[in-house]
């Protein structure tokens, strides 16, 4: 069943593209000059290292950010649900983006020893978010008409989901870049 209005706009694809290509390029610039001191450098006692924020990066691009956008598709249009959605497109990226308010996940599980390989890590997100850019660039599937659930956001479509990923990158690639200023200024 194609519907162009369950379709992304052509003003919407560019604009995912340049959200997902500036988030891409932040993160690994951010990350591929730091040192191995840096890599492993905590801000405190229970929190993450560098290489372990960039790894949690990574790892919502393996597990989470394609597979949840093929079960959104597979399970199919439901129109009844875009009004749920409607005008969600900003607000999904400023509530991932503002950094104000802090989340606390499970804690992060420490295994002594166990080493995050960057160079790996890099190569490995980049295949990843490349291709998402790419299912962006070329789709024609139904983004505005296939739903799931966000924190913090309620029902979102295909579109939005891919906006509010992206924005996770700017997140941590901020939570990143805090602890690398802690190693500059350890008195802020």
């Amino acid at each position: 069943m194609e519907n162009n209005a369950y379709q992304i706009t052509e003003q919407e694809r560019t604009f995912a593209i340049e959200h997902l290509t500036k988030t891409r390029d932040a993160f690994v610039n951010t990350i591929k000059e730091v040192d191995d001191r840096q890599w492993k450098l905590k801000p405190g006692p229970g929190q993450w290292s560098t290489a372990e924020c960039a790894e949690h990066i990574l790892l919502t691009e393996v597990y989470y950010f394609m597979p949840t956008i093929q079960k959104m598709l597979s399970d199919g249009p439901d129109p009844s649900k875009m009004s749920l959605t409607a005008g969600k497109d900003g607000v999904g990226i400023a509530a991932m983006e503002n950094r104000t308010y802090k989340v606390v996940g499970a804690p992060w599980e420490e295994v002594e020893g166990r080493e995050i390989d960057k160079d790996n890590l890099i190569a490995t997100f980049l295949a990843k978010r490349n291709e998402v850019l790419e299912f962006i660039k070329n789709t024609k599937d139904p983004l505005r008409a296939c739903f799931t659930d966000a924190p913090g956001l309620g029902t979102v479509d295909v579109y939005q989901f891919i906006l509010y990923i992206s924005a996770h990158t700017t997140r941590h690639t901020g939570q990143i870049v805090d602890i690398l200023e802690l190693e500059l200024h350890p008195n802020s």
